[in-house]
């Protein structure tokens, strides 16, 4: 084992053990006088809305019907950082009992929901398997599966709570006649993580996906930026915000999530092919007329600690963009305490000292709502400028 494989070994175990979450506690009414305060401005300009957290991950170990598939090295000691970056999902989302993981994790998801004090959808993403270019499944790549069969069901049996996004890779062999399925049953969102998924956007074998997906008036939901939960090693450039151009000259609108904050990528418009940050090569799309009425952006896990940065500063400043942005949460993340420093925030003039010690009791108890009074709580470290009303309201398009 390498020394840099063990050393984030180490580093994943010590945020396992500082993510603990008080399951007991998550969605109870009995918060502080300044929590509720804290909760109830949050919440004051939606009464009368439905909300929507527009990035929601499923997870479960497959013990149930889901039909949910973890590759066995996730599961396994002898494969110690795969195994701890798992499991270190599954304890933030206060899973503990293993053999009921799937059971556990929804009823803990629709706990933190009830805890929110406005009506409160998520929408939920499965995760297609890892599929080579001949349209043959990858499985030994693929770590983690999520089925369309399963969120779609979830939708089904907490209808008004839970909406589906389905993942479907474009070189499948049935690609476009599954895309057709799933819109025929009123699923508009389709979920990538190219680098972890091995799709490359500017393939032209994505074409054929592209021109049902614009058909059919389906919505692309891709992460862009260096994937950090699932392994994508030596696939990070897949990655690249700009190779997103595809699908949008395509007609397809596409959501970008996290608006592709972390790391670097080859600027493909540069004859010297030097590496810029993934935000920059996003905010070029973003502000590009052509592309005004198809890109959108979410802001989940902008604000987490590996994270912060110039990026969240712009998009503050921007109320121009508000109106393409979409909340979400990447859910679990808020549980993770250590990857949600208030403390940090505040020192680099985004929170408010005197709110830390109510949003850090939100924070303990119910992450879900924690995440939505956080965004709703920061401001621009030099103009005070926060995230306008109309953002949080915002649908898909």
């Amino acid at each position: 084992m390498s020394t840099k494989i063990f050393l984030n070994s180490v580093i994943i175990t010590l945020i396992m053990t500082a993510c603990q979450v008080e399951s007991d506690q998550a969605g109870t009414a009995d918060f502080s006088p300044a929590a509720k305060v804290l909760i109830r401005d949050a919440f004051a300009p939606f009464k009368g809305d439905t909300l929507v957290d527009n990035h929601v991950h499923i997870i479960g170990l497959g013990n149930s019907s889901s039909g949910i598939e973890i590759h066995a090295d996730m599961q396994s000691v002898i494969h110690p950082f795969k195994f701890t970056r798992f499991n270190y999902f599954l304890d933030a989302a206060g899973v503990e009992d293993k053999t009921q993981a799937d059971e556990q994790y929804i009823v803990r998801l629709r706990y933190q929901m009830a805890g929110v004090p406005v009506p409160f959808q998520v929408l939920t993403l499965a995760l297609d398997r890892h599929y080579l270019e001949d349209g043959e499944v990858d499985e030994a790549e693929t770590e983690i599966y999520i089925p369309n069969q399963y969120v779609v069901d979830l939708s089904q049996q907490y209808a008004g709570q839970i909406l589906p996004a389905v993942s479907i890779h474009p070189y499948r062999k049935d690609a476009v006649m599954a895309l057709e399925k799933w819109a025929a049953r009123g699923v508009r969102v389709v979920k990538w993580v190219p680098n972890a998924m091995g799709i490359d956007p500017a393939s032209e074998l994505c074409d054929p996906f592209y021109e049902a997906m614009q058909r059919l008036d389906m919505v692309l939901l891709s992460h862009a930026g260096t994937e950090m939960a699932i392994d994508s090693q030596g696939r990070q450039h897949l990655g690249n915000p700009l190779l997103l151009r595809r699908p949008l000259q395509a007609g397809v609108k596409v959501i970008v999530a996290h608006c592709a904050v972390s790391g670097k990528s080859i600027d493909l418009d540069d004859p010297q092919q030097a590496k810029v940050e993934n935000f920059k090569l996003f905010m070029r799309l973003f502000d590009d007329p052509d592309y005004q009425d198809l890109l959108y952006a979410d802001i989940s896990a902008m604000t987490l600690l590996n994270q912060i940065g110039a990026p969240l500063k712009v998009i503050l400043a921007r109320p121009d963009l508000h109106t393409r942005l979409l909340y979400g949460s990447d859910y679990p993340l808020p549980a993770v305490s250590i990857l949600n420093n208030n403390t940090a925030l505040s020192y680099l003039g985004y929170l408010d000292r005197d709110i830390l010690p109510a949003l850090e009791e939100i924070q303990n108890r119910n992450p879900l709502l924690y995440n939505f009074v956080l965004m709703r709580s920061l401001e621009h470290p030099e103009t005070g400028a926060r995230f306008s009303e109309a953002l949080f309201k915002n649908q898909i398009p």
